[in-house]
């Protein structure tokens, strides 16, 4: 039969940010990691998809217990932790259900911030890195489709991404209610990706103009702060800038943290008092830990976010029935799609079974009526085929038919067994669902 997909991973429901940043893969190390699985526990096809608030690996596979197991030992080996401090966290979809889970995180139903936009770009970028790592084989590449036609058609067919509901938003969201005369005080932007101009977008709405930009690249950090009127500056001069700042932002892709608890309490010795706050989008975190155990620093890392814009999220909401409905419509054509791949082996298997047994029959017989002309052995010939043709025409049928719904696998398996062809399927029928 064909490939079994499974899917294993964590996200912000499953786990806490202090074990997600431990999988949290950098877009530059998943290609390597993803040609190292191939291979592993009969996976032959392998995609990755790793944002702030999950880390789902997706594998084409022979069988579905030894893919599973593949992924969960990936995941363990890469975060450098025993099974047991791992796998507690974990949580594993397969076949439909596994498609019908990434249709659902594309159109923003599986989001901390429901319907937020930037999902469907980073499940986009994750069916790329596995192309450009040669591992999107036709399973995994048809499966990503058919979540990034939901998540697109969810926002252009509902209203589930009106109104402001992201992670940006919500940090700038935060600074106001940490701070509600923001207009005095300074904003360190750290960072300078995706998030970060996010962040600067909300807060030139807001018409804030005290911000400095710190980046790693100097150049990026000047370029994103003088797009609106902000004084930039290295990362070399982050401590200095911490002592003046009164609330940072960061969101790097560093995988340490940039800000440790002894540079913290330095500068809070420098501060005289006055309370420093931290919102920390990144993951990994940016801010260690330590830090808020530290008096005169406050911490909040992307988890605390969750009900900042309770009213947006909640309008939302309104609209995911809606969007479930438009999920099951591209989750059953890919189905379909998996289904027919495997019910072909099988019709493929009982034509060449029967096509067999009638040209085994028809030469014997053949041999026994040699006084018949040539016409009429061609006449013979053309009516074992027709009925063979007859014969097997209403079980193709139906088998092409049950290939739309999960009950295909079934069908098949039960096809093959009863004509004998089961042991000539390659992989062996899993026929569990998920």
């Amino acid at each position: 039969m064909d490939m079994q997909i499974v899917l294993v991973g964590l996200n912000h429901k499953s786990a806490p940010v202090a074990v997600r940043e431990r999988l949290a893969f950098g877009s530059d190390q998943v290609p390597e990691h993803l040609r190292r699985l191939i291979g592993a526990g009969g996976c032959s096809e392998a995609a990755i998809l790793s944002t702030c608030n999950r880390t789902e690996v997706y594998v084409a596979c022979e069988d579905e217990a030894q893919g599973t197991e593949a992924v969960v030992g990936f995941l363990c080996a890469f975060a450098g932790e025993p099974r047991a401090a791992v796998a507690p966290y974990l949580y594993n979809y397969n076949g439909l259900a596994a498609a019908r889970h990434l249709a659902r995180v594309a159109a923003g139903l599986d989001s901390m911030l429901i319907g937020e936009a930037q999902i469907l770009g980073q499940v986009r970028t994750a069916l790329q890195l596995a192309q450009q790592a040669g591992t999107a084989g036709p399973h995994v590449t048809r499966l990503f489709e058919a979540a990034l036609r939901a998540g697109k058609r969810a926002r252009a067919e509902t209203a589930i991404g009106e109104g402001a509901a992201s992670v940006s938003h919500a940090a700038v969201k935060l600074a106001y209610r940490i701070a509600p005369s923001l207009f005095d005080k300074e904003i360190l932007l750290i960072g300078a990706g995706k998030v970060a101009e996010l962040v600067a977008r909300h807060l030139s709405r807001k018409g804030h103009a005290r911000v400095r930009v710190a980046n790693r690249t100097e150049a990026r950090a000047r370029q994103l702060a003088e797009a609106y009127g902000w004084s930039s500056l290295p990362l070399e001069q982050l401590a200095a800038a911490l002592e003046a700042a009164d609330i940072v932002i960061s969101s790097t892709g560093a995988p340490e943290p940039l800000i440790g608890a002894d540079m913290v309490r330095a500068v809070l010795e420098r501060r005289r008092g006055r309370m420093l706050y931290f919102i920390d989008l990144a993951v990994p975190r940016d801010v260690d830990p330590a830090v808020q155990e530290l008096a005169g620093a406050v911490v909040y890392n992307i988890d605390d976010l969750y009900g900042v814009v309770d009213t947006t999220v909640s309008q939302r909401r309104e609209q995911v029935h809606q969007v479930e409905a438009i999920v099951e419509e591209e989750v059953r054509e890919f189905w379909t799609w998996y289904g027919q791949r495997a019910v072909a082996p099988v019709i493929a298997l009982l034509r060449q079974r029967a096509e067999a047994i009638r040209t085994q029959e028809l030469d014997k017989a053949l041999r026994r009526l040699d006084h018949l002309s040539e016409a009429d052995k061609e006449r013979i010939r053309a009516l074992s085929a027709a009925i063979v043709n007859k014969l097997l025409h209403e079980p193709t049928v139906r088998l092409k038919e049950q290939a739309r719904s999960p009950e295909g696998y079934r069908f098949a398996a039960a096809a093959a067994q009863l004509f004998g062809v089961e042991h000539e399927l390659k992989p062996p029928a899993n026929l569990r669902f998920g």
